[in-house]
């Protein structure tokens, strides 16, 4: 079955196929459910894999970030192009900051978030941090996504470009603007390409606006993850989404240092 006939798509949108089906890209899509990880595994939250050689990342201030997820590539599919086959990569974020460590002006400044990469992993645990309480301060009041520590499963697709993408306005002008008037048609274009959900690869969700479509960041293509509001289990400010995105020419070098972060909530 090719990744084409994957898509389904309202019977009102299906003369539009050939182009949507166009813009079709891989994805992995995750499943997360709360449990206990071990420093190595792939999670949301949690405790890191992190060696005592290395300098623990910290804010401005000089307070610990903290995980928001941890992604082992040797347990994701082979399926996403230009994206390791090994080593660990992981999300850290500002917990005593009301914005999460986003800079509204520069996405890319790291100040307030991490991505850092860890090509090489070591299987020795004692060369590594096991006591993460340093992290979270009981006398300092703590803002952070992700309720409890989640085990992470993964699962290959295939997905059309999103609505909400700063391409999707020039690519889907004409089918845009056949359905302007049609309030019906509209609200089911949009949820047949809405782009929402926990994953790796494949086409981003907003609930205001992509980022990318200003400034110096429409070169960030690749979606490197994207953790949306889940349950009550995920909570991005009121039921928003958190984003990371990588050019590919990062992604091949494997260069984390210029990753722009987002997270947005209605």
């Amino acid at each position: 079955m090719s990744a084409k006939t994957l898509l389904e798509l309202p019977e009102e949108f299906e003369q539009y196929r050939p182009l949507i089906e166009e813009t079709m890209k891989p994805v992995v899509l995750i499943d997360a459910d709360a449990g206990k990880t071990t420093l190595f595994q792939s999670k949301f939250a949690g405790d890191p894999y992190f060696p005592l050689a290395m300098e623990y990342p910290k804010n401005a201030s000089g307070q610990p970030l903290k995980l928001l997820a941890q992604v082992n590539f040797a347990e994701l599919p082979k399926h996403l192009p230009n994206f390791p086959e090994e080593g660990i990569v992981q999300f850290y974020i500002d917990g005593y900051d009301d914005v999460l460590g986003m800079d509204f002006d520069n996405g890319k400044n790291q100040e307030g978030f991490r991505v850092i990469f860890h090509d090489t992993v070591i299987h020795d645990e004692a060369q590594l941090i096991q006591d993460f309480s340093f992290v979270e301060k009981e006398d300092e009041e703590m803002y952070f996504p992700v309720e409890r520590e989640m085990t992470l499963s993964f699962k290959t697709g295939f997905e059309p470009l999103s609505i909400d993408d700063y391409r999707a306005n020039d690519i889907y002008s004409h089918i845009l603007t056949t359905i302007e008037d049609n309030e019906t048609l509209e609200d089911a274009f949009y949820d047949a390409l809405t782009g929402d959900g926990l994953k790796i690869g494949g086409y981003p969700f907003f609930t205001q606006e992509d980022p990318r479509a200003y400034g110096d960041y429409t070169d960030s293509t690749i979606l490197l993850l994207q953790i949306d509001s889940v349950g009550d289990d995920i909570l991005w400010g009121d039921c928003g989404v958190g984003n990371f995105f990588i050019t590919e020419e990062e992604l091949k070098n494997k260069d984390f240092s210029n990753v722009l972060y987002n997270w947005d909530c209605h």
